[in-house]
This record gives structure tokens, sequence and C-alpha cells, in this order.
């Protein structure tokens, strides 16, 4: 008699379980399919922040230039960020990703570049936080 008691709670119990299961697999699937099976993928937004805009009037502090690839800064139009700075040369410098990092070359500038207040001669990996002088103008390294 206990035994028969037993075996129903038993019985009943492992009905339950195999209904979370089912429910929480459909839960899943549901949530897949809203999604069209994409995951987030969660980027992180690079760029150089204005912090000193320097001589150029068309620049406003606090303004952010986004990195996406390569960018080119210099005294030309031909570049991707143009600074107005007489101590900028035409081709000064120009930010790179290589291997999941942010590189910074100076291109043989006249006045050349300096991060974190010490000048840079070719290529030097950018951290976060890093802080970039180019002629007159201030940029901080976001990423």
């Amino acid at each position: 008699m206990i035994f028969g008691k037993l075996s129903s709670i038993f019985t009943i119990l492992i009905i339950g379980i195999v209904y979370m299961i089912i429910f929480t697999a459909l839960k899943i699937m549901n949530k897949d399919i809203k999604s069209n099976g994409k995951r987030k993928v969660v980027r992180r937004s690079v760029g150089l922040e204005i912090i000193e805009p320097g001589n150029s009037y068309n620049l406003r502090k606090g303004g952010v230039i986004p990195i996406q690839g390569e960018i080119t800064i210099g005294r030309s139009n031909g570049n991707t960020f143009v600074l107005d700075d007489p101590y900028v040369s035409s081709r000064h410098a120009r930010v790179f990703i290589k291997n999941n990092e942010y590189i910074l070359e100076d291109l043989e500038s006249t006045n050349g570049t300096l991060i974190n207040k010490v000048r840079i001669s070719g290529r030097k990996c950018l951290k976060s936080g890093d802080i970039i002088k180019i002629g007159n103008t201030i940029l901080k390294f976001i990423g």
C-alpha cells in the first residue's frame, strides 16, 4: 500500500519534471525565433575625443571622431581627419586596427606626434585613455 502511494508520487514528479524541461526548451526556441537566430553583438565604440581643439575652428571640445578601420590625420583635405594647424604636417599620422589592436603611426611628420607627452616615431599601440597631441590639438583615445 505504501509502495503504491510512493509509486504514484514519483510518477507525478517525473511527469512534472518532463513538462518543465519541455516548457523551458519551447521558451528558448521561441526566443531564438524572435531574434531570427542572431545573437546580439555588443560593439564597443572606438574613437578620438577632442580634449583641446587647438587652432582648428571646425572642432569642438568633447566631440568624438569615430575610428572605423583606418583614419588619416593631417592638414591637407585628403585626410579623414583634417586639422587646421600650422604645426601639423599635410599627412601627419594615421590610426588603424591590426590584430584587434589600435595603432597610431606617425607619418614622419615635421613636429612629431606625442602619446602621453612622449614623442613617438613609427608605430605605437594605443590603450584606452591615451592622450595624443598633434600640433596644438589634444585628443584622447577611447576604446
